[in-house]
């Protein structure tokens, strides 16, 4: 809903109400879009509970046969045991979760002429089981667009292990920061000493050289 202290001022002024109020739109509409997505992926969950090798119904699919022309020996080639299998989108969507409908349409086995899911089975030498190899495979592939489209929830045991790590880390981050702190400050104490030892080097390479150099007089 929008608010309605935007509405009211936006008489007032225009150019600023506009904005605030179209604002508002888009706020309230990527909210409505959130909770519409999660609903879908809490739908979605739920329906992958029950689902199995039956959800989809068989009346729904239509499979022909015909020769195969691949390799299987010469039985196989002059039998009608390749099983083509298809299901007509219009007539799969209902039983799948909303959110699975647009990877059906990405699937390798789509057919856009159709709308269609295309699969087909030459393995056996018996047209039933290549029929029913064509279920198996779409069945495996909605598994593999459920785990894809929709993520897992976190478990109460796995929320606690990351906020036991969060803690560690910051712990650790904290650590490094105090070490950093009293080394920078040991420097700062060390560096007098260091200096004196520089200038006590330094005279002492001055004195070698001149010695080298033939004399020459040194000042200490």
């Amino acid at each position: 809903m929008l608010h309605v202290h935007v509405l009211e001022s936006l008489s007032k002024s225009p150019s600023r109400s506009l904005l605030a109020l179209l604002q508002d739109c888009r706020a309230y509409s990527s909210r409505s879009t959130s909770d519409s997505e999660a609903a879908d992926l809490n739908a979605a969950r739920e329906w992958f509970r029950g689902f199995n090798k039956s959800t989809i119904p068989e009346k729904i699919s239509k499979t022909e046969f015909s020769r195969s022309s691949g390799a299987g020996g010469q039985k196989v080639n002059k039998t009608s045991s390749k099983a083509t299998t298809v299901w007509e989108l219009h007539a799969l969507y209902p039983h799948v979760p909303k959110i699975l409908h647009q990877g059906l349409r990405n699937s390798r086995y789509y057919v856009s002429s159709s709308d269609s899911i295309k699969m087909q089975c030459d393995t056996s030498r018996s047209q039933p089981d290549n029929k029913a190899e064509n279920h198996r495979k779409l069945f495996e592939e909605i598994t593999a667009l459920y785990k894809q489209r929709v993520p897992g929830l976190t478990s109460p045991e796995q929320l606690k292990r990351i906020e036991q790590l969060t803690i560690l880390s910051h712990r650790a981050r904290q650590s490094e920061c105090r070490r950093k702190n009293l080394d920078t400050t040991a420097l700062m104490k060390l560096r007098p000493e260091t200096s004196a030892r520089l200038r006590m080097k330094k005279l002492q390479g001055d004195k070698k050289r001149s010695r080298s150099g033939g004399g020459g007089r040194v000042l200490d």
